[in-house]
């Protein structure tokens, strides 16, 4: 299983790898909200098709919603927390 440390890693990255203004990409930081970076509803979707690829876990199922997720740290904590739960079944 991931780190909390690694999950947060991934999740920075790819979010990066979404934000269109170089500038609002070098700001990408766990506590920043999403909607400062420029991320869009279908940028978001984008987002949590690849990290669900990545990480063979969806956290939105039945755990979280997406509408609440508004910052970096949000999703890191969904994820870490569906990666958690699926380790312990």
């Amino acid at each position: 299983m991931l780190s909390k440390a690694e999950i947060s890693e991934l999740v920075v990255v790819r979010v990066r790898d979404l934000v269109l203004d170089p500038e609002l990409a070098d700001a990408v930081a766990p506590s920043v909200p999403l909607m400062e970076l420029g991320l869009n509803s279908l940028m978001l979707a984008q987002l949590l098709i690849e990290l669900e690829a990545e990480l063979d876990v969806d956290p939105f199922a039945e755990q979280f919603s997406i509408t609440d997720m508004r910052t970096v740290q949000d999703l890191v904590d969904a994820y870490d927390q569906a990666l958690a739960a699926g380790a312990a079944v």
